[in-house]
Formats: C-alpha cells, structure tokens, sequence
C-alpha cells in the first residue's frame, strides 16, 4: 500500500535561465561608468595634480622657462623676452645667430617643423629663385649653397667662386669636366652685400636631370659647421654648436667694440654639456648668450632690436 504521502507529486519548479558572465544591459552600463570615471580622472584630477605639482616645485620650468632681459627665470609673459627653449631669430652683427629655421616663415613656435626635403633635393641644395633672376630680391627658398656663402660673407670666411660644367668623362662617368675661378663682384659688392636672388639662379640646378654645370663657391678658409646652415627638425633649435659660436665670436666682437677673448669666455660660459655626459651633442644657448651679451657689453648707442 503506497503512501499517499508520496503518491502526491510535488508542485513543478520553473526552470531559470542564467546568462553567462551577466547580462549584456549590465556590461553597457559598467562600461558607461568606468568611462565616466576615467575621463574624471585623466582629463581633470591627474592634469591638476601635474599641474600643481609642477607650479609649486618649479613653476619657471612649468610655464615654459622663460626668462627675462637679465636672463633670469620668469612666469611673467609680460616681461620676458623669450624661452631658453625655443629658437628665434637675430640677424644683426653684434649678435650669435641660430640654426636656420623651416618653423612657419622662420622660428614659428606655433608651426614648428622641418622643409621635409630629401638631401638629395635640388630645392634644398640649390634654393629656388624669384623671378626676375637679375633682381637682388629674396630668392622663394635660399638653399644650402647660399646659406654658407652668406655665412661665410658675414664671418668673414675667404672662398672662391668657380663656374663648372658637368659631363661623361672618357670611361663614361658622370661628374665635373671643368672647372674656372670667377670674379666674386657680380654676386657681391664691396660693402659685402650678396646678391641672392643671382647666385640661387646661377647654381647647378639639376630640374629632374643631371646638372650640366653652373656656379659653386669652394675652398672655404675654415670648415662651416653643418648647423650653420641646415635646419633642425622642430626648426625651433634654441642651440647652436660651440664650432659654430666660435666662428662668429669674431663678428660679434667686432660689432661691440670688445676683444674677442671676452665673448669667447661668454660662449663657455654658456655651453651645455650633452645630457647626462653622453646623451647628444653640446651646445650654446643662442638666447641666454645673446642676453648675456647686451647686459655685459652694450652697444653704445639704444640697441636695435634684433
């Protein structure tokens, strides 16, 4: 005799589903949180910690070491007369002049960058000329070959101007067949003017063919240091090599009225060694040496701006 105890069938469960790893509604808004949290902290809370950070244990550096007329740090915009870190331009004598710049239209801290021209590149050698050539204007790009011949004009470096002419030589060979020494006097004057816009016209241009000649200055009396006339990449370079500050502490000099020995003290004095002793090159802060300059050796007259 059966249990009427058992014999009743026990009231039937219903079956639940479970997703795996949680439901998909779930996953969207973790990720809508986390999303949240993390733009609140890296946009907002890790910016003003860095921020603070910095302003409090260096704020000249922070705010983009800039430095006043005396050459002293500053986070006053209104005074200061430049970065340590960014390049500008000077052009007068009595002044070291920079790496030439590519930045915008020159030392453009809002643009900064390079020509991007191989260097192989007949624009980068040779320049671009304006028309009309025979016009002692501003050539549309100055090039290489005319940036160390006014280099060496303005330091006072001897060279020679030769016509050359290109060709197979007898083996077949591509390369300079003649070469004669000219008069400097049609690209140059006496007061040490360059023609530039005629010398970029008369280069060996190549126009996507080998060159068959043109004009090229050679023998130079000192080795022109390569950051004399190439552009960094940034274009806003604020260094210039101690080879490169040597050449001009002549000119400098001369322009100021003091002996040469005095500005050369001022160029160690303002060499950087690499990073570290071996990480890059040293260096001469232009800016900071030029400030220098003007507090230690003033023109005699109100300084020309640079």
């Amino acid at each position: 005799m059966t249990d009427p105890k058992h014999s009743q069938s026990s009231p039937q469960q219903p079956t639940v589903f479970h997703e795996p790893g949680g439901s998909l509604l779930g996953h969207i808004w973790a990720s809508i949180g986390v999303t949240i949290v993390l733009g609140i902290i890296c946009t907002a809370i890790y910016p003003a910690v860095v921020w603070g950070i910095g302003q409090v244990l260096f704020p000249a550096k922070a705010d983009g070491s800039l430095v006043d007329a005396k050459g002293n740090p500053t986070t006053d915009a209104q005074i200061a007369v430049g970065s340590s870190l960014i390049g500008q331009n000077f052009s007068a004598n009595q002044y070291f002049w920079p790496r030439p710049s590519e930045a915008g239209n020159g030392y453009d801290g809002s643009d900064s960058g390079a020509s991007n021209l191989g260097p192989l590149s007949d624009k980068l050698i040779n320049g671009v000329p304006s028309a009309p050539s025979t016009q002692p204007v501003e050539p549309q790009f100055d090039g290489i070959r005319l940036r160390t011949i006014r280099y060496a004009v303005a330091n006072n470096i001897p060279f020679k101007l030769f016509r050359v002419t290109y060709g197979f030589d007898k083996d077949g060979n591509w390369g300079e067949t003649s070469r004669v020494e000219i008069s400097k006097s049609k690209y140059i004057d006496d007061q040490g003017n360059v023609n530039d816009n005629a010398l970029v016209t008369d280069f060996p241009h190549s126009s996507g063919a080998p060159p068959t000649g043109g004009v090229i200055a050679d023998d130079f009396g000192t080795l022109i240091p390569g950051d004399a006339v190439t552009a960094s990449g940034s274009g806003l370079d604020p260094e210039i090599s101690p080879a490169n500050a040597d050449i001009q502490a002549a000119r400098v000099a001369a322009a100021r009225g003091i002996p040469v020995d005095k500005v050369q003290r001022l160029i160690d004095a303002y060499t950087e060694a690499p990073a570290f002793g071996v990480l890059g090159d040293p260096g001469v802060n232009v800016l900071l040496l030029n400030i220098a300059l003007d507090n230690q050796y003033p023109m005699p007259s109100t300084q020309p701006s640079h």
